[in-house]
């Protein structure tokens, strides 16, 4: 009769533990959509900035490469990955303007929170794919329902 006692113990241990992986798993890459979410409202919320500062001959460059980051979509990986070029090209622009310009000190607060998102999204994603390495993870079959997050390739606007 112990036997029995053991084996519901075990089965009610093992089946609490698949369930918390399982919800676990969901969350990290709930978070992780989130994060992208974020990254995205910041790198728009970014390129709107320096669209203020349209006719400014500091932000001639600038200003036409944050009307590409605008008028790209991420709907598709092909347009994800212009997206990546278009965002790499206008940290670039900003990190060659002098600290005279106008608006500087928002570019820098806005590059900063870039930089925030940029850093908590990578974080996530990474967590992310590490729990679908998880043998449990593949024998419950999680990863054909959930998608797989992916990084963002983009230069950190804070280095120089």
């Amino acid at each position: 009769m112990w036997w029995l006692i053991v084996v519901v113990v075990v089965a009610a241990g093992l089946g609490a533990y698949l369930t918390w992986t399982a919800g676990r798993v969901e969350r990290l890459h709930q978070r992780a959509r989130s994060a992208e979410s974020a990254l995205l409202g910041a790198l728009d919320d970014r390129a709107e900035l320096i669209l203020t500062f349209i006719g400014s001959p500091d932000y001639e460059k600038p200003s036409a490469l944050a009307l590409s980051v605008v008028a790209v979509p991420v709907a598709t990986p092909q347009q994800r990955e212009m997206r990546e070029y278009a965002e790499n090209d206008l940290t670039r622009a900003l990190r060659d303007l002098t600290e005279d310009a106008p608006g500087h000190a928002e570019v820098s607060e806005s590059n900063r929170r870039v930089s925030y998102a940029r850093q908590i999204h990578s974080d996530v994603v990474r967590d992310a794919l590490a729990a679908r390495d998880l043998p449990t993870v593949r024998w419950l079959g999680l990863l054909r329902r959930l998608e797989r997050p992916a990084y963002w390739d983009i230069e950190d606007p804070s280095r120089s």
